[in-house]
């Protein structure tokens, strides 16, 4: 499938890079790579083409200066001699890096910004199973791909979720357009783009994307219209365990006759604490009427999970890392927080992506 080409405005601003430091930077050193030119180069629509050079002083360190602010945040790569480092930028974040000539790529640390931890998390969860069981194995590791898709269908940011849909292990992707489950992340992915960020350009990409591998896919179904949001065809039950320890039950909760939101977070966000009060002023209104709230965090420390959940009132439960993404796909769950209103015959009544709609939504139900 050929993909047209989509000129990115943020990237091509970064033409006239190194003309001072107006926008993002990264600098840093590069041990034994004295005198030689790294590139530093742009995503574009699944291809990689250069932005620029930057050379490497006395003592290996560098440093690169963008002339404007990333006007999207992105994800970018330095290149020496053939091996990349990949790293993200937003606005003016300053980046630092760490990194050896002769294990360029592989031995390195990044620092900055909590978006540039993830991108080196995601990377090293890559690399270690391709040390591990090959580049050929680990392009369909069923684990690997479980890990990927728990952080892309939990990163608030968006950049995370698009560098891993795109991401290949020896020049083959890992997700799989031709194979539904892998299109169903991409269409999630897509769907967040389309919910947070609709003038972003490559929102209109990711869409087109999702919707031509569909319909390839279900060509019967071409005369129909398609919808990014087709897996939220019902309730479907949600077992975990609490805080506590005790199985808790979605369709239990929804079965008793009051209204129950169901609500998909990550306490580690920083928008979590706002996001709870939220949620506690409406339990603390309507709680006595039958209002229950089941909340399913997808952060990713067990032991840190319970301490945020210990003084919640409602239920809150924990998707580990084994549980897998697989309630985030039925439920289309583009980004968190992301909430349903369930309402008293047991049937979900509304999808609140944005949560100044959640009280209106909440009252309608009652």
């Amino acid at each position: 499938m050929k993909i047209r080409q989509l000129l990115i405005p943020a990237l091509a601003a970064l033409a006239a890079a190194c003309a001072g430091n107006h926008g993002w930077g990264i600098h840093g050193t590069v041990e034994g790579a004295e005198g030689r030119k790294m590139a530093i180069e742009g995503f574009n629509a699944g291809h990689w083409y250069v932005i620029d050079s930057v050379e490497v002083g006395a003592g290996g360190k560098f440093g690169y200066d963008a002339a404007a602010p990333a006007a999207v945040p992105e994800v970018l790569r330095i290149t020496l001699d053939g091996r990349s480092i990949y790293f993200p930028v937003d606005s003016v974040d300053r980046l630092e890096l760490q990194a050896k000539a002769d294990g360029f790529g592989t031995d390195y640390t990044l620092a900055g910004t909590p978006a540039a931890e993830k991108i080196v998390a995601i990377d090293r969860m890559i690399a270690q199973c391709v040390a591990q069981r090959g580049a050929q194995a680990a392009a369909t590791d069923s684990l690997l791909k479980d890990g990927l898709n728990r952080i892309a269908l939990s990163d608030s940011t968006c950049i995370a979720a698009y560098y891993i849909i795109n991401k290949k292990i020896d020049g083959k992707p890992i997700y799989d357009l031709t194979v539904k489950r892998d299109l169903g992340i991409v269409g999630a992915v897509a769907q967040r783009f389309s919910d947070l960020r609709p003038d972003d350009p490559r929102t209109q990409w990711l869409t087109g994307l999702y919707m031509t591998a569909r319909r390839a896919l279900n060509p019967a179904g071409t005369g129909r219209p398609v919808s990014m949001e087709a897996q939220e065809s019902g309730l479907i039950d949600i077992v975990r365990f609490d805080n506590r320890g005790t199985s808790r039950s979605l369709a239990e909760v929804a079965g008793k006759g009051g209204v129950t939101l169901l609500s998909f977070t990550t306490y580690d966000a920083e928008q979590s604490p706002a996001y709870n009060v939220l949620l506690a002023d409406l339990y603390k209104r309507y709680s006595a009427q039958g209002f229950e709230i089941y909340q399913i965090a997808f952060d990713a420390d067990e032991v840190e999970w319970k301490l945020k959940a210990d003084n919640l009132p409602w239920i809150t439960v924990w998707n580990s890392p084994v549980d897998g993404a697989d309630v985030l796909m039925h439920y289309n769950v583009g980004a968190l927080p992301l909430a349903y209103v369930i309402g008293r015959d047991g049937v979900i009544a509304e999808r609140i992506t944005d949560p100044d709609r959640l009280a209106a939504a909440v009252a309608r139900a009652m």
